[in-house]
């Protein structure tokens, strides 16, 4: 016959099985042991065991096989289409301000519209590839998280939107840094302020959403993503 307590620690299946007899609720008992400083998954088992011994039939396994890849999949490529067309973004309003602000100390010929033409294409067709399947796949992120919202508890989606915040924050730093040395210098012109702004703008929205995305409950991240 199969023994149900083997899976779990025997300590804690003794108390389990003692409380829940004097009727103390499954949430007490979770919240007992947290703090007494068990992980929540060795206080899970013990719950799980303790059933499994009442009922005599072992928790049926959800099968996920290859969920865990699928997952990565998705979240990096929504990542790199992210970062591709958020970069693309970056580039062409760099251009628009090289244009639109005058530098007086540049160096530069102003043939150099035609190289500045080139990058304007460039981003641009970066963004037209990269926007929409960003879209698509976050698309697919939103379904799988409906149909499963304990996905939004993966460890494979915290450990890649955690990388995500850190890029993010290290872009604002560095240009937070770069700016306060051009003012100690003297240099800072009106071209060099929009473009400063312009990364802040855009790795602080990145980093603003994903943040958020982190914070909410699991159904309003859901509803958020749409």
């Amino acid at each position: 016959m199969y023994n149900f307590a083997m899976k779990a620690d025997p300590r804690l299946l003794e108390f389990v099985e003692a409380a829940s007899n004097q009727g103390a609720s499954n949430d007490l008992l979770v919240g007992v042991f947290k703090a007494r400083g068990w992980p929540e998954d060795a206080v899970y088992s013990a719950l799980a065991a303790h059933y499994e011994k009442l009922t005599g039939l072992r928790i049926p396994a959800r099968r996920r096989s290859g969920a865990a890849a699928k997952d990565a999949f998705f979240y990096l490529l929504a990542f790199s289409t992210l970062a591709t067309w958020t970069i693309a973004l970056g580039s062409l309003l760099f251009t628009l301000i090289e244009r639109w602000i005058a530098d007086p100390v540049s160096q530069y010929p102003y043939d150099y519209a035609s190289y500045n033409d080139y990058t304007i294409a460039s981003s641009m067709a970066s963004m037209v590839v990269a926007f929409p399947v960003y879209l698509f796949v976050m698309r697919l992120v939103i379904r799988d998280v409906q149909a499963e919202p304990e996905k939004l508890d993966s460890p494979v989606r915290k450990w890649l939107t955690y990388i995500a915040l850190l890029i993010a924050a290290g872009v604002m730093i560095g240009d937070l840094v770069t700016v306060l040395t051009y003012f100690l210098r003297g240099e800072l012109t009106s071209r060099f302020i929009a473009k400063a702004v312009t990364v802040i703008a855009i790795s602080g929205g990145v980093f603003w959403y994903y943040l958020g995305s982190l914070k909410r409950p699991s159904g309003e991240t859901a509803s958020a993503l749409e």
